[in-house]
């Protein structure tokens, strides 16, 4: 029996080229549907823009809570609340992270592992542990780019009504070079407002201390009115117009770090709530060098997705830093 059409040909070439052309159709196909991941390369361009967050995370670490009603000694943060805050860092995508109230190591670990596992790889981390009577509360960085040299300031002294004093949770000093351009961060957690001294019934004595002595340190390792890229970030527990922001956004006067501009998508600039009171506040900033403030490439963008009220009591900060390749003829 004859299967072909007598006008039929049979010619194994005719038949190899419709084949090879219905698998380049199905590929072409699948690509525009799939495009490949991009890999890195030493050719590939320059980031133009990087994304700096500041996250407090609401004790990512094993204290005692109340589950339900239930007295948990020792219990580390629900799983609905980790969830929910890798659904807030994950949305706002941000290339370099800094952390405050993170526990550990461990701690710090197991969230870069489970962001990576949702797709948000970050490849290098840094953690620093200060004089805190409370140690499991920490200032961390996790981060998409390279680090620099990475320097931990755990004891940072000062004077508080004459006596000697440290600030409280150290500080996180990291070094980047993006495009050739060399900028230093600086991560901090200042005295919360909760005190036991009658005498300083809010901390705020405390903390503008702690303030001045990193702003010190700050001023003493970088050239501020020279042109150099900084940026201090973090949870500064105090209003914009109060005493210790003051301390880093003036000094005799004159101008020194700048609060970079944010809100969020109703235009509002409240980062952190304390439940019990129905208070919403202002306590978390990036700061910038003024050349690093002609650098922010837009508004910043406090994150207001529907899992922040579960993820921590304080929402993430972040801003878009244009970074462009430096000059070399400007050092000539």
């Amino acid at each position: 029996m004859n299967f072909f059409p007598q006008n039929f040909r049979f010619r194994w070439r005719d038949l190899v080229s419709t084949a090879v052309l219905g698998i380049l159709l199905v590929f072409s196909s699948s690509c525009a549907k799939n495009p490949p991941a991009a890999t890195p390369s030493a050719t590939a361009a320059p980031q133009a823009t990087l994304r700096l967050a500041t996250y407090n995370v609401r004790n990512y670490n094993s204290i005692d809570r109340h589950i339900d009603g239930e007295f948990k000694p020792n219990w580390p943060k629900p799983e609905e609340e980790k969830t929910a805050l890798r659904a807030v860092i994950r949305a706002a995508h941000p290339d370099v992270l800094a952390l405050e109230e993170m526990g550990g190591d461990a701690e710090l670990a197991e969230l870069q592992r489970d962001l990576g596992r949702e797709g948000l790889n970050y490849s290098f981390s840094a953690i620093v542990t200060g004089p805190d009577v409370d140690p499991d509360r920490h200032v961390a960085l996790l981060s998409r780019v390279p680090l620099g040299a990475v320097h931990v300031h755990e004891n940072i002294p000062f004077k508080l009504s004459g006596a000697a004093n440290h600030v409280l949770r150290g500080l996180l000093e990291v070094d980047f070079t993006s495009n050739g351009r060399p900028w230093a961060l600086y991560v901090v957690h200042l005295k919360s407002r909760l005190s036991q001294n009658a005498a300083d019934p809010q901390s705020a004595a405390e903390r503008e201390g702690e303030a001045r002595a990193v702003r010190d340190l700050v001023r003493k390792e970088q050239s501020l009115d020279a042109g150099a890229l900084v940026a201090v970030v973090g949870d500064f527990n105090d209003a914009r117009d109060s005493t210790p922001l003051k301390r880093f956004t003036e000094l005799d006067g004159k101008p020194l770090l700048k609060i970079a501009p944010d809100s969020d998508s109703r235009g509002e600039t409240w980062t952190s709530v304390y439940g019990r009171a129905d208070e919403y506040d202002r306590s978390d900033y990036i700061l910038l060098s003024p050349s690093l403030l002609a650098l922010q490439s837009k508004r910043g963008v406090i994150e207001d997705i529907p899992e922040t009220a579960t993820a921590s009591d304080h929402r993430l900060v972040y801003v878009d830093l244009a970074l462009p390749p430096d000059n070399p003829k400007r050092k000539n």
